[in-house]
């Protein structure tokens, strides 16, 4: 594990990064969200949130568990999972059926009701849904929707080539998916079925504004190929039904041309498929599409079939990602400063 760590140290040096920390998270099993705000850490892992105090990485509360009362949440064992994001200084957690909000130390303060196969995040007064929807063939497909304060469908944004229809191809890598696409009276996703695209709509469903950028192609190689299989066979949740699937499993010529999307300190942080090793390609870009830095970032494995996001959150021109190590059986937040 420390050989790990040197060689990663040596790599951030030679990718024009101020390296900064690494801590061990051991009472961590299996992280599914992290998001970094008012210098804490909050990990969604299962029904239950930790934070964490960005000073010294002390756990300082826990909250939730399995269930349908106040306080409580119902994960989904497929489709959308829980989720987490900030509006106007509260902490909101979308599970099964409902939004609960907190403050930021965790203590509740209300619930409302909300849809079971659709992950919300509002967006003023509105709302952005991601999960599945009909497209204009009949197919279920995911989708980014807006819905009014009421929970009405206002308009479609967005179909991804995602399906999500029984017998249908796993077709990989999965287009990129906007975890949170709400960015103050925004709302930024990525369009990259195929091209490099982030459209801009105001909190309305209007579109205020289109970055296009031309991107350079990269081959998926044999062994991404085997080793998505290898996943789907030992780690997925269809593992159990990897003999009846794996016929399905397809793979595209060429990766997307966005892996994810995170929206930060006013800039839009774009994440690729290129790599240096164990690390990502990053480029941030200011809200009008303009380059300003491309870099490498240390980041999770790629992980096939998800709904959820990567491991990592930004704040303060620093990239926080949760990475573990499969010998050891451990999670490591690395943290990286990416501005300077």
């Amino acid at each position: 594990m420390k050989r790990t760590i040197f060689v990663l140290i040596f790599v951030l040096m030679f990718s024009g990064f101020k390296f900064a920390e690494v801590h061990q998270m051991e009472d961590l099993v299996k992280p599914a969200m992290i998001i970094v705000r008012n210098n804490k850490l909050y990990v969604l892992e299962k029904t239950t949130i930790s934070i964490y105090s960005i000073k010294d990485m002390k756990l300082i509360t826990k909250f939730g568990k399995s269930g349908e009362g106040p306080r409580e949440f119902m994960a989904r064992p497929y489709g959308p999972p829980m989720s987490m994001s900030f509006v106007n200084g509260e902490l909101v957690v979308n599970s099964i059926n409902k939004l609960s909000y907190f403050t930021p130390d965790g203590n509740f303060l209300r619930e409302r009701k909300a849809f079971a196969n659709l992950v919300l995040y509002q967006v003023k007064e509105n709302f952005v849904a991601l999960g599945p929807s009909l497209d204009d063939k009949g197919k279920f497909r995911i989708s980014v929707r807006l819905y009014s304060n009421n929970l009405k469908e206002i308009t479609k944004l967005f179909h991804t080539n995602i399906s999500v229809n029984p017998q249908d191809d796993f077709v990989l890598p999965l287009s990129a998916i906007t975890h949170n696409p709400s960015y103050e009276d925004t709302i930024i996703i990525t369009e990259s079925n195929k091209d490099f695209v982030i459209s801009i709509f105001n909190y309305n469903g209007e579109r205020i504004g289109k970055i296009e950028k031309v991107f350079d192609k990269v081959s998926i190689p044999e062994k991404f190929k085997e080793d998505t299989r290898t996943w789907f066979k030992k780690f997925s949740p269809y593992k159990q039904f990897y003999e009846n699937i794996k016929q399905f499993i397809k793979f595209k010529e060429y990766f997307p041309a966005i892996r994810d999307l995170y929206i930060a300190d006013d800039h839009i942080h774009v994440i690729t498929y290129k790599r240096k090793g164990d690390l990502w390609e990053c480029l941030i870009l200011d809200m009008k599409g303009n380059e300003l830095k491309r870099l490498f970032v240390p980041l999770d494995r790629y992980v096939p079939f998800t709904y959820y996001a990567i491991l990592y959150s930004i704040e303060n021109g620093k990239i926080y990602s949760l990475i573990e190590d499969e010998d050891e059986e451990t999670w490591e937040l690395y943290i990286t400063e990416v501005n300077k």
